[in-house]
């Protein structure tokens, strides 16, 4: 896949812009503050209707503006040309068509029904400062993260979430009403029988989302692990570990997790009704880094984890190129100045393949290497285009192409 031109009007910073990019990598340099990342968040909107830096659409909007419009024209690998436009209204005081706010998605011209629908229309790989919290945070950043690269992959996966969020609501404030109505104590012979019933939905919907967080983990963990090799030089072995109900495992059938899910949640139920919400299952998923053997998070140094982070990264941008075809837009927000000469020379190596976005307040963090051989981006990538950004304005200065 390829970007050949974005459209923004009051997103950001951006009153209004139109761009045509290149193939190979776009280079976009300037200070701080100037509207580099922007552009980077716009494309990565169009992949999932989510922003990597917030949740609330309301952020996205110019300061004094109501709405904000994203459009991207990519083209495929297969030379098929296509858009995608996001176009979101914010609540307006006193207009009566405008009490909630409303967000239309496009592909197309042709207006979407479900934020599902967009799913795996177009791809791109983000990896940005904010990215460290996949290792820092709680779980909940990590699950978004395989839910996310599921949902591309596998478009139906994003209804499960949806599903069982909805199954996840309705069992919860059921499970709050018996603990309201009833002494239930430690006793399980006080399972009630409308309980049992979202227990079966709940298993159902379960065995579907945990057996691809498995099959999709499993090839995360060797992507990634083959990345941090190229990175590092071969010296740190990574591995990932998906951490999810006791008793279920990598080689489990869906039959066999649906089962265990529903009796462990037959179990659980006494002590589901004390606290009033459900205890186990995907919505308590995590996953496990660990690096040369010691988990990531506790034991490893602020450049571990950003190689860590990177290579996850990488694997995901291998896993969405092998399953679908395309190759995926890879997006760096300021990453270079965060890598010695060898890890950004590698780094540079990895995405030759892919129309790449590079952010930097400085060219030199992306045109040179670490000695005279890498001297030059062009040594590396194929193609690139460099652009000045400036205040929200985008000038083009060069290109080169071999």
């Amino acid at each position: 896949m390829r970007v050949t031109k974005i459209e923004l009007k009051n997103f950001r910073n951006y009153s209004y812009l139109v761009q045509e990019f290149y193939p190979g990598a776009q280079i976009l340099y300037g200070n701080n503050a100037q509207g580099k990342t922007n552009i980077l968040e716009s494309i990565y909107l169009c992949t999932c209707a989510r922003s990597h830096r917030t949740g609330k659409d309301i952020e996205l909007v110019q300061q004094g503006k109501d709405d904000y419009d994203v459009k991207i024209s990519f083209v495929t690998d297969k030379s098929i040309e296509e858009e995608i436009r996001i176009h979101y209204l914010a609540t307006v005081s006193g207009d009566p068509l405008r009490t909630k706010p409303i967000r239309h998605i496009y592909h197309n011209g042709v207006r979407l029904e479900r934020v599902g629908d967009m799913m795996g229309l177009f791809n791109a790989v983000i990896f940005a400062p904010e990215d460290l919290q996949l290792i820092k945070d709680g779980p909940s950043a990590r699950r978004r993260f395989v839910d996310l690269l599921i949902s591309q992959l596998y478009p139906p996966y994003f209804r499960d979430l949806l599903q069982y969020q909805h199954l996840l609501t309705q069992r919860n404030n059921l499970l709050k009403k018996l603990r309201d109505d009833f002494s239930t104590g430690n006793n399980t012979s006080d399972y009630d029988l409308n309980l049992a019933v979202w227990d079966e939905q709940i298993a159902d919907c379960s065995s579907r989302i945990i057996s691809l967080r498995y099959e999709t983990v499993s090839e995360i963990d060797i992507l990634a692990n083959e990345a941090i090799s190229q990175i590092t030089g071969l010296k740190e072995e990574l591995r990932i570990r998906y951490k999810t109900v006791g008793s279920i495992t990598r080689n489990s059938t869906v039959g066999e997790v649906q089962q265990i899910m529903k009796m462990r949640l037959w179990e659980q139920a006494a002590d589901d009704i004390l606290r009033g919400y459900t205890c186990i299952g995907p919505h308590r998923d995590d996953l496990v880094f660990s690096l040369n053997g010691n988990e990531v998070r506790p034991f490893a140094s602020q450049g571990q984890q950003r190689s860590v982070v990177l290579s996850l990264k990488l694997a995901e941008l291998l896993l969405l190129r092998r399953r679908t075809g395309e190759s995926p837009v890879l997006l760096l927000d300021d990453v270079m100045s965060e890598l010695d000469g060898s890890r950004r020379y590698r780094l540079l190596q990895t995405i030759d393949k892919h129309q790449s976005f590079i952010t930097s307040t400085e060219l030199s963090q992306v045109l040179h290497g670490q000695d005279t051989k890498t001297s030059s981006l062009a040594d590396i990538v194929d193609d690139y285009s460099i652009f000045e950004v400036d205040n929200a304005t985008v000038t083009k200065i060069l290109s080169h192409s071999q």
